[in-house]
């Protein structure tokens, strides 16, 4: 055989073997969140029905019991949300139970006595739970995505063939967690880190982040303030210097910021984690800050200033500073700095350094094992501390 066959056989055999490489690659590339998320998602064992349906007049209104920060609905029916995890309970005796929302942005997951059905943008209209067995029933909503503007969750309703129980007492200690993207769960179902948009809405389930799970250990409810790409003294990349966390805080709702609040209960631990934001990304043309040892001078009494006034809004609770070292040692040392002066000035705190998360999820996220991490690193760190 020539040359120019031999060549070719060969030319043929590192086709055959890249071809064979590639199919081995792709078999084993993470699999992309599924899309479009479906209006209404039940497993068939859950042992009962769930239909969207028109708002239904006629019904009577179920007490519940609810943790999220909120402004009340028209009329004073219902909650108007927008940060995150968001959740009501009830409890109840019959065959089944209505829920109303006038809300096109979230996803949410409707548990009844610990079977899920799950529903997406369901703008306005009830979901009406059937066929369940006579008897008590404990139900449970939750928004599991990222809001981006208020909604309204209606509550819960009855018909006369049900009837009215009162919710569960609260459990004995709530944590609020103040944070970014990361304490959101951005995509933390994800197994890749090029998402589109909608696979990004697919994959964040903010009830299976670190918060919650760090909740759950210890027997506690959790309120979420958090947002993606906020920061406290700037956002990432510089963006929306007039809407950082420490002006966005006290809003009932970000955006409207005119709604009051309806009161709600006092943390009892605090965990804050803000600088990921502020250190993750270059200084834009125009921001105030010449680098980020500038920077890092600035953000260390502003996190102290922050910590000490939501201290002060919830007397006697638990204080963490939540910092994520990859982002090098400005946030750490300015994190440093935040606790020190917040023990000089009498506010008792705990500061935990993070090891690198892998962030293998969407746009470079924490996963889930990532989340599993942080919530067992904030356990460890809580171990010991007097919960009361």
């Amino acid at each position: 055989m020539g040359s120019g066959g031999a060549k070719r056989i060969g030319m043929g055999i590192l086709v055959a073997a890249m071809v064979a490489a590639g199919a081995f690659f792709a078999w084993h590339k993470p699999p992309r969140p599924l899309t479009p998320v479906p209006a209404l998602s039940l497993a068939n064992d859950a042992g009962f029905q769930a239909n969207l349906i028109p708002p239904q007049p006629g019904l009577s209104a179920l007490p519940a019991e609810v943790t999220g920060r909120v402004a009340a609905g028209p009329l004073a029916e219902g909650y108007r949300h927008e940060w995150p995890a968001f959740h009501a309970s009830a409890r109840f005796e019959g065959t089944g139970v209505i829920l109303r929302f006038d809300d096109s942005l979230n996803r949410w997951r409707v548990t009844v006595d610990d079977k899920a059905v799950e529903i997406s943008r369901p703008g306005q209209q009830d979901l009406r739970i059937d066929g369940l067995l006579p008897g008590p029933h404990d139900i449970r909503a939750e928004k599991i995505s990222e809001s981006s503007g208020p909604a309204l969750f209606g509550g819960f309703f009855l018909d006369d063939r049900a009837k009215a129980l009162s919710p569960s007492p609260p459990t004995p200690r709530l944590i609020e967690f103040i944070g970014d993207s990361d304490t959101v769960g951005f995509a933390n179902t994800a197994e890749r880190r090029d998402c589109d948009a909608g696979e990004i809405y697919a994959a964040t389930d903010t009830s299976r982040s670190f918060g919650p799970q760090v909740a759950a250990a210890i027997d506690a409810d959790y309120r979420i303030i958090a947002r993606s790409g906020i920061g406290l003294l700037r956002n990432y990349g510089g963006a929306d210097p007039e809407h950082t966390m420490d002006q966005l805080y006290p809003l009932a709702l970000p955006g409207d910021p005119a709604a009051p609040a309806i009161p709600q209960r006092k943390a009892d631990i605090l965990v804050i984690g803000l600088g990921s934001n502020v250190f993750g990304s270059e200084l834009a043309p125009g921001e105030r800050w010449r680098d980020k040892a500038q920077l890092r001078h600035d953000f260390g009494p502003a996190l102290a200033d922050f910590a000490a006034a939501r201290m002060q809004e919830n007397p006697g609770a638990l204080l963490v500073l939540l910092a994520f070292g990859e982002y090098g040692p400005e946030l750490i040392e300015a994190h440093r700095t935040a606790s020190e002066l917040l023990t000089a000035r009498g506010f008792g705190n705990r500061l935990l350094i993070l090891p690198n998360p892998k962030r293998n999820a969407c746009l470079w996220h924490p996963s889930a094992s990532d989340h599993k991490m942080i919530a067992q690193a904030l356990i460890d760190e809580l171990k010991g501390l007097d919960h009361r």
